[in-house]
C-alpha cells in the first residue's frame, strides 16, 4: 500500500499539476484549496439533506469544483497539456447554474430583505458553501489579476454558483420564515 505522506511538503511547498513546485501560500494553492473546503461544506450539506433534487445538485456542483480546482492548478505553460487529458470549465456549465436560479428562485416567495443563515441545518451548510465560494472567487480574481488563471469562465462559474446556493438556501427553507438581518 502507498503512503498517503510523502513529506515533500514538509519545507513549505508543493506542486502544481504537472510539476510545477509553489510554496504551499502560492495564490492558486490557497484557490483551488478555498474550493476544496466549499466541495467539502457541499458534502456536509449532500449528507444532510432529504431532498434528492437538492443532493443531485450538488453532487454535479461538487463535481464541476474538481474541474475549476484541476484548472487553477495548472500553469499556463501546461494549460494545453490539461486540455487533452482534463475536462475545462464551459458555458455551458454557467448555462446549468442560471437554468436552476431561475427555477428554484420562482419556488422561493419574494425576499426583499437580507437574509440570516440558520433557519435550518441543511440551509446553514449551503450558505457556508456560499460564502467560500465567494472567497474563493475573489482569490481567483486576483489571479486572473496576476495573469495566472488559464480560464475567465471561472469567475463567471464561481459567481453565478454563489448566487445558486443562495438560491438553494432559501428553498430549502421555503417553508420556514426566513431570519431577518434587521428587525
Amino acid at each position: 500500500m502507498t503512503r498517503i505522506y510523502t513529506k515533500n511538503g514538509d519545507n513549505g511547498s508543493t506542486f502544481l499539476l504537472f510539476g510545477e513546485k509553489v510554496a504551499k501560500n502560492d495564490i492558486r494553492v490557497e484557490c483551488y484549496g478555498t474550493i476544496d473546503e466549499c466541495i467539502s461544506f457541499l458534502g456536509l450539506a449532500y449528507s444532510v439533506s432529504t431532498e434528492k433534487n437538492i443532493s443531485e445538485i450538488i453532487i454535479k456542483i461538487q463535481r464541476n469544483l474538481f474541474i475549476l480546482s484541476t484548472e487553477i492548478a495548472c500553469t499556463k505553460e501546461k494549460y494545453n497539456r490539461l486540455k487533452t487529458k482534463y475536462k475545462t470549465t464551459k458555458k455551458t456549465m454557467i448555462d446549468q447554474l442560471e437554468k436552476s436560479i431561475d427555477k428554484y428562485q420562482k419556488l422561493i416567495p419574494e425576499i426583499n430583505y437580507f437574509v440570516l443563515p440558520g433557519s435550518s441545518e441543511l440551509s446553514s451548510y449551503i450558505d457556508i458553501s456560499r460564502t467560500i465560494c465567494r472567497r474563493a472567487e475573489r482569490i481567483a480574481v486576483s489571479i486572473e489579476n496576476m495573469n495566472l488563471l488559464n480560464n475567465k469562465m471561472i469567475l463567471s462559474y464561481l459567481n453565478r454558483l454563489s448566487d445558486l446556493l443562495y438560491t438553494l438556501a432559501r428553498y430549502v427553507d421555503r417553508e420556514k420564515e426566513y431570519l431577518k438581518a434587521t428587525e
